[in-house]
Formats: structure tokens, C-alpha cells, sequence
């Protein structure tokens, strides 16, 4: 899983309420301004100073703090591009009509062309958050089976531009109903999410894990080929075995799990690779679970 996916659906929704709280902002501070302009009242005296962008509620929270969840993509640079213009523009407009100066036409249409647009890349934003949020399987912190087909899609074409291997990993938690039977479908879900939460800080950024269904799970792996696979995968078989997952009222328990690894062929379908991967991982359960097999070893390809 790449570190971009394992950011919580809850974070995103965060962001995506602050962001409805600075657009009501901005419309507010809108109201004061044109009252200031139109009425002659006393303007806001910080939109007076050359960084007033800074000093708004808007620019708090978007000055005041990393958003590292945001920088994908230009949407939330260009926010803070359009939102200092805008209050340049605006400083302008006031300066002048505390000197007395007309505005002109012109001037007061820059300055709202400037909000508009400031508005729209807000808005931008709130889909394209909404767009990863849907993408997210919102147990596991996965992505869900709908992303999938497009991401490998995506990585099928670029393996075979650039003439670069990929493989696909299918997981299966073992004994997974055993858990839900022993401690109840509560504790299951605990151990989804901890066991995935947990892989998925232990790949490289440039993975990704798909939530195939139940407690089936698919890796992405790029630019990597078979003995490298399994080198990864193993030592994330010997981690995940490993690890403490803490259940409530029950304490920790550990859990281990099947892989099965198939290389993407650029001149077969994605479905053929994830079948291959599906197959070796029906070989790694009969051989006693708890280990990681190879579609071509199992073919003697």
C-alpha cells in the first residue's frame, strides 16, 4: 500500500469539513469586504497588510500547519496561489478607496475572477478528496476492489512501455474464520485492519494492497520480479506472524498468513496474472499455510 492510501478515511473527511468551514470563511470575509467598499465602513485591518493571505482564517489553517495528506496533485497549490492573489487584489481595492481613488472596472473584475477561482480550486479539492475516499476500503485502509481494476490497469500499461516487471500477490489471513468464530466478528475486523495497517507500513511507498474480498487481500508490486517478490513477501510473512494485534477484552493475539506470487505478462491480461496469483495461493494453503508460493515454480516455469 502506498503511504498516501494508508491515510485514514476519517483524516480525509477531517480535511474535507475543514475545508467547508474555510469556504464559509471566505464568504463571510467576502460580506465584510463588500460592505467595506460599497458602504465605506471600517475594512478588516489586517486585509490592509501586504499578508493578509496569512492572516485570515483560511490562511491559519493553510499556512498554520503541514497538510502532507494534500500535496498530491496541484489542487492545493493552486489554492494557496489564488487565495494570496486574491487578497492582493482585495488590499488594492481597499488601499484605494482609502485614498479616495476609483476603482475601476477592470480592477474590481480581477479581484473577483481571484475569488471565483479560489472557490473553484477549493471545490476541486473537496471532489478529488472525496474521489480517494471512495477508493478506500474504510476497515482496512486498503483500497477497495473498485480501484483495483484501473491501478492495474495502470501498471500494465506502464510495465509494458517501459519494459519493467511486475508482480501480484495474493494474501489470505489463515484460519481467519476461526478467529471470528472464537472472539466474534468485532475482533475479525481488529485483525484485518491490524494486520494490514501494519504490511502496508512495512512495503515500499510505490505498493499497493487491494482488498480482493473477506480477508483476501492482492499486492501490487512494481518494478520487481519473481525472486525479489518473494524475498519481500516472505519477510512480511515472518513480521506479520509476529506481531501482537491487540483485541478488546480478549488481549493480543497473532495471526499468520498465505501468500501466492504471479508475474504480470504485458501481453496477458491483468485477470491472468491475478488468476496465477490466486492459484499459487491455493498451493502455499494446502501445502500447510503459513508460507508464500510462486506461480511459476508451481508450473515449473
Amino acid at each position: 500500500m502506498s503511504r498516501s492510501a494508508l491515510q485514514s478515511s476519517s483524516s480525509l473527511m477531517k480535511v474535507l469539513r475543514e475545508l467547508d468551514a474555510g469556504l464559509m470563511d471566505h464568504t463571510s470575509w467576502l460580506k465584510v469586504l463588500h460592505r467595506a467598499m460599497v458602504s465605506g465602513s471600517t475594512p478588516t485591518p489586517s486585509d490592509l497588510l501586504p499578508d493578509a493571505h496569512c492572516r485570515c482564517h483560511f490562511g491559519l489553517w493553510y499556512y498554520g500547519k503541514e497538510h502532507p495528506e494534500l500535496q498530491d496533485g496541484p489542487w492545493f497549490r493552486n489554492i494557496g496561489i489564488f487565495h494570496e492573489n486574491m487578497h492582493e487584489q482585495a488590499r488594492r481595492l481597499l488601499l484605494k478607496r482609502n485614498t479616495g481613488e476609483p476603482v475601476t472596472p477592470d480592477e474590481y473584475d480581477q479581484f473577483m475572477d481571484m475569488a471565483i477561482h479560489f472557490k473553484l480550486e477549493v471545490r476541486g479539492l473537496q471532489t478529488d478528496i472525496i474521489n480517494r475516499v471512495c477508493e478506500v476500503d474504510h476497515l482496512t485502509g486498503a483500497r477497495n476492489r473498485n480501484s483495483m481494476n484501473f491501478k492495474l490497469l495502470e501498471e500494465h500499461d506502464r510495465m509494458s512501455r517501459n519494459d519493467q516487471p511486475c508482480c501480484l500477490c495474493m494474501m489470505d489471513i489463515d484460519h481467519f474464520k476461526q478467529v471470528n468464530d472464537t472472539y466474534g466478528h468485532v475482533a475479525g475486523d481488529s485483525v484485518l485492519h491490524g494486520a494490514v495497517q501494519f504490511l502496508g507500513k512495512k512495503m515500499r511507498r510505490y505498493d499497493t494492497i487491494f482488498r480482493f474480498g473477506g480477508e483476501e487481500f492482492l499486492f501490487s508490486l512494481p518494478n520487481t520480479g519473481m525472486q525479489e517478490a518473494f524475498a519481500i513477501v516472505d519477510r512480511l510473512r515472518v513480521e506479520l506472524a509476529e506481531l501482537p494485534i491487540g483485541l478488546k477484552g480478549h488481549g493480543d493475539i497473532s495471526v499468520t498468513a498465505s501468500f501466492g506470487i504471479a508475474s504480470m505478462n504485458p501481453d496477458e491480461p491483468v485477470d491472468d496474472a491475478i488468476q496465477k496469483a490466486d492459484h499459487a495461493l491455493l498451493c502455499a494453503k494446502a501445502g500447510g499455510r503459513n508460507r508464500v508460493c510462486l506461480w511459476d515454480i508451481q508450473t515449473g516455469g
